[in-house]
């Protein structure tokens, strides 16, 4: 095998990979089809392994081309990084900040910080991602984020990251009172098996802290939908259907008005940590300064509150 392997040849590789069609990577590359299908096959040579079959639709990835393409892509990915690095402006008049962020933390701490920079910087751009955290984990370990703000705990298996804490955000339940208008009248926690309860998924680290949280009270709520975003819930709770769980900023921003009521139980409900995540060699000199910006407000906040 040939060691010294032309980039260009990867170039073409990843861009097949990702769009599965020779045509429409000729598209993308400007450049002929018979020039597409001359460096892939190159490619297959100089690696000595097949890397595409095709099909009716294009070509298909073989396993080996999807092994390949993991770590191609992530040193493609390395290699933009460092040339923003080089080439992002000290004043911040230009550049790109990916963040990746569940919804509900965006929606009720994220987007005001986002805003103030934005207006601070108006030519930056940013990108939010809306994932589960562990697929956000993988696009910052693959250098498609620089920055992962979520719940404790986010870790990686292949990298050291700089977690800082930013804020602990209160939960609490939310009914419609239409539907549960009588829960107002001291509701008791052992109250809550008997009720239809619109959870957060069984896998997130919010449920799984609930239910341990409910166990110790010797409470197991019961769920009859399960979901995955805090925009869903809060329409099931609008429609009657059960009680939601929520972090208690965002139900008091989008839920406690005079169609709903909300109770924590003397706020003993657990706690959220928000932090920040990061790789510090791979950061973008905006993204640098939004993470320094994140730290300074959200704490000197904190401090006044």
């Amino acid at each position: 095998m040939d060691k010294n392997v032309d980039l260009n040849l990867y170039s073409t590789f990843i861009k097949v990979y990702e769009l599965k069609n020779i045509s429409k990577a000729a598209e993308s590359l400007y450049v002929s089809q018979p020039s597409i299908s001359h460096n892939i096959k190159e490619l297959e040579n100089q690696l000595g392994i097949k890397l595409f079959y095709r099909n009716s639709k294009g070509v298909e990835p073989t396993p080996e081309a999807k092994k390949l393409y993991y770590y191609v892509s992530n040193a493609f990915n390395t290699i933009r990084t460092g040339e923003q690095i080089l080439t992002d402006f000290s004043d911040l008049k230009t550049g790109t900040i990916k963040i990746g962020v569940p919804t509900h933390i965006g929606t009720c701490f994220l987007t005001q910080y986002i805003e103030n920079f934005n207006r601070m910087y108006p030519g930056i751009k940013f990108e939010i991602v809306n994932l589960s955290t562990s697929n956000m984990i993988y696009m910052l370990e693959t250098r498609n984020l620089d920055l992962i703000v979520d719940s404790l705990p986010i870790d990686s298996n292949r990298f050291k990251l700089d977690v800082c804490n930013l804020v602990t955000l209160d939960n609490c339940f939310v009914a419609s009172k239409k539907y549960f208008g009588y829960l107002q009248k001291n509701i008791k926690i052992e109250d809550l098996d008997k009720l239809p309860f619109i959870a957060p998924y069984k896998i997130s680290s919010a449920r799984k802290e609930l239910d341990s949280y409910l166990k110790k009270q010797g409470v197991k709520i019961k769920s009859i939908i399960d979901c995955w975003t805090t925009e869903m819930m809060l329409d099931f709770v609008k429609r009657g259907m059960g009680v939601g769980y929520f972090i208690k900023v965002f139900a008091e921003n989008y839920a406690c008005n005079d169609e709903f009521i909300s109770f924590d139980f003397d706020n003993s409900l657990p706690k959220v940590q928000v932090c920040i995540a990061y790789i510090s060699e791979f950061q973008t000199y905006a993204s640098k300064e939004f993470i320094n910006y994140l730290k300074e407000n959200v704490n000197n906040e904190e401090t006044k509150n």
